[in-house]
């Protein structure tokens, strides 16, 4: 034979199938297969067949194979429970995120989306634990009796009183974001001021000089690192920064709607929101007076959410990558509890995405 698989090999492989076709069929929902059925099926002792299904050494190649053919035909899955049971772990993993901000915010849905995708990816159950001013009963006791093996936590949430007693327990945990006052924690978190400076940076090009900022809530890192690129991004070009045109917000787009009609009388060529939240919001409020976006005055924003909101202009932001960051999120806190000791802080660079409210 020139190449491929041989004569013996090929006689194996359907005699294989053909045994494992012939199997009776069965609920594997009410009767799942066992380990000793796959190694039965293989001609393989149990143990054998453990460690090839483990990736583990001292298994001929065409063993394993052998192996994961026939676990694979079967629907095969390990015992979890009992896995489990051997190394001390419950495999689940649990997400805290502000509940307000999970009803209302579309950062905080994409951000769920990704966690939980990347959780499943790494074979680890993902528990959602709503943060409120007092945890639940169960939360305490799920956090007490070990059901969970470590927390990500979004830094939206913190501040919550129970949150920081969380974030100073014995158990493993990863934040997405950053804290205000604090560098021990394990954290993921996007670049925020340089990312801001791009965007600023881009309004320039465009020829804009009188460019309005609304900021996010002072209280967190994102809306700190994003409020210091616009005013370095100033600086960096020499434009001067009308302070008038500067308005505190809150992230949300009610807040927003209501400080760009403030801004709007002092006639500004662009706003720099500090999420998509609030460029929305001050979209709304340009459109509202019978102006246009982008031919009066230019929007931009700050996460790269998709929205359902009956918005269908295609806005200039920046893009945070959800699923690497919480890819890593996951990855990290599955590290820490291997005994692995990964950075404290890993960043990640987001993207500048131009659309059809800049130019």
């Amino acid at each position: 034979m020139q190449g491929g698989i041989g004569t013996v090999e090929l006689c194996e492989a359907r005699r294989m199938k053909c045994s494992i076709m012939n199997q009776p069929e069965r609920n594997t929902l009410n009767t799942p297969v066992t380990l000793g059925e796959v190694a039965q099926l293989s001609g393989v002792s149990r143990a054998t067949a453990s460690r090839a299904l483990n990736g583990r050494e001292g298994v001929k190649q065409d063993v394993r194979e052998r192996v994961q053919l026939v676990a694979k035909s079967l629907g095969y899955r390990p015992n979890k429970a009992a896995k489990n049971l051997s190394s001390g772990r419950s495999s689940i993993i649990g997400l805290v995120m502000p509940s307000e901000e999970l009803i209302v915010d579309p950062y905080a849905i994409s951000l769920l989306q990704a966690v939980a995708k990347k959780a499943e990816e790494r074979d680890e159950g993902l528990m959602l634990m709503l943060s409120h001013d007092e945890p639940t009963l169960a939360v305490r006791n799920t956090l007490m009796d070990g059901l969970i093996d470590g927390v990500i936590l979004s830094s939206v949430a913190v501040g919550s009183e129970w949150v920081e007693d969380m974030l100073d327990a014995q158990i493993p945990k990863v934040l997405i974001g950053a804290h205000p006052f604090r560098d021990d924690i394990h954290c993921v978190n996007v670049e925020n001021f340089e990312a801001t400076v791009s965007i600023v940076d881009h309004l320039f090009d465009q020829g804009l000089r009188r460019i309005a900022n609304i900021t996010g809530c002072p209280s967190r890192v994102d809306a700190i690192e994003r409020a210091k690129g616009f005013r370095v991004a100033h600086e960096r070009r020499g434009v001067p920064i009308d302070e008038s045109l500067i308005r505190e917000g809150d992230f949300t787009q009610a807040v927003a709607c209501r400080l760009t009609e403030e801004l709007l009388k002092l006639e500004p060529e662009a706003i720099v929101a500090a999420n998509d939240e609030s460029a929305i919001g001050a979209i709304r409020a340009v459109e509202r007076i019978g102006q246009r976006v982008p031919d009066d005055i230019a929007v931009v924003g700050f996460d790269g959410i998709t929205f359902d909101q009956g918005f269908d202009q295609d806005l200039t932001t920046v893009c945070q990558p959800f699923e690497e960051l919480a890819g890593l999120a996951v990855s990290t806190l599955v590290s820490i509890l291997s005994g692995e000791s990964p950075p404290l802080e890993q960043m990640i660079a987001p993207q500048l995405r131009i659309g059809g409210t800049s130019i």
